[in-house]
């Protein structure tokens, strides 16, 4: 072997025929322990003489900080179905021993691309995206080196994994289901409908479809939604609820033929509800209501929300597997790696919020 140039706390140890961990705890100005001035001196000047250097502790890279991580991108936790997605990702994502950590964007692209950049600089575990992102050439870009699923409607353009949702298909279910009830007027209210918003496109667009095939003048679907600027007047945390009740209510107070309303998502629904609750009607004597995405609270008796569970808590399960599964392959590169696109259907949950049309306003 050859010889060893680098001096070693050792090496001193010897030199001077004391113990190791002496010279060790003397050199690192270690706290609490006391050596005869002569000894300290000793260790110091025979370090010196010899020309021993301190090792500088190895830094843990920056960029491999995040390794074992997994970030989930979602507009906002506060709402009720990204928290649900949230807590089965991170359930499932401790199973593989994943740590996961989670951002809101506010469907804000500019706060969106901040973040892709930012995660760019570092090595993750993976990338979950829990609505339609709007930066998709940067996002295409980045699945190269990082493992990324996108969750829910997923734009054409993607070149990604997903779990995915084809919103027209609980649009279609909740119309269906209302007009077998003998509703013919239905109001459909929703967050700010804009092209980036996909699920909310799409959820529409399946309410209209079902119209068209039941022979129903489309007149007759009564569709609500302020602009983004007036939206993004109400609190985040209480926006769709806000938004729900403040259209519910201009619909009411309008005297609307409609017999039913339908809410974008169950949040929306909940706001829906209570306008009509305060405005002196009953839910379903006067009015049905039906949400979408069957959070938790739906359930509750005192609201049991009719409404589409399109299996969130799975989805969320099934993207930390997809992500476990790329970081397996990584490691055989002689196995060849697939896109993979897989879709839960969605199903209807009726519940006491929705019943047949009343006649007086048939």
């Amino acid at each position: 072997m050859g010889k060893r140039n680098k001096v070693t706390t050792r090496d001193i140890a010897e030199q001077l025929g004391i113990s190791q961990s002496t010279v060790s705890m003397i050199l690192s100005n270690k706290p609490n322990v006391s050596f005869t001035e002569e000894t300290v001196q000793n260790v110091r000047e025979t370090a010196k003489k010899m020309g021993y250097k301190k090792p500088v502790p190895k830094e843990t890279s920056k960029e491999k900080v995040l390794a074992n991580t997994i970030i989930v991108l979602c507009p906002l936790a506060a709402n009720g179905y990204y928290s649900m997605m949230i807590h089965s990702i991170t359930e499932q994502a401790r199973v593989y021993g994943y740590t996961v950590m989670s951002v809101s964007t506010f469907r804000d692209a500019a706060i969106e691309e901040t973040y892709l950049d930012l995660l760019a600089k570092s090595q993750l575990a993976g990338i979950i995206s829990l609505y339609p992102p709007s930066k998709i050439q940067k996002i295409n870009t980045l699945s190269k080196q990082i493992p990324i699923v996108s969750v829910g409607d997923k734009p054409a353009s993607c070149h990604f994994d997903s779990v995915e949702l084809d919103s027209k298909k609980p649009g279609y279910m909740i119309g269906e289901y209302l007009i077998s009830l003998g509703h013919a007027h239905i109001t459909y209210i929703s967050s700010p409908i804009r092209a980036k918003e996909i699920g909310r496109i799409h959820r529409l667009e399946g309410v209209r479809n079902s119209f068209r095939e039941a022979g129903i003048p489309e007149e007759q679907l009564d569709v609500r939604y302020q602009n983004q600027p007036t939206f993004d007047r109400y609190s985040k945390e209480n926006a769709e609820y806000s938004n729900g009740y403040d259209l519910a209510s201009q619909a009411l107070e309008e005297h609307t033929p409609s017999t039913a309303f339908i809410g974008n998502n169950d949040i929306t629904a909940f706001g829906i509800m209570a306008a009509i609750y305060d405005h002196g009607f009953r839910i379903p004597a006067d009015y049905s209501v039906c949400g979408f995405d069957n959070i938790s609270f739906a359930s509750m008796p005192q609201i049991s929300l009719t409404t589409i569970d399109h299996a969130s808590i799975l989805k969320g399960r099934e993207a930390v597997d997809i992500i476990h599964k790329k970081n397996q392959q990584k490691r055989n590169p002689n196995e060849r790696s697939y896109i993979m696109r897989l879709e839960y259907e969605p199903q209807l949950i009726v519940r006491k919020s929705t019943g047949k049309c009343p006649k007086a306003r048939q």
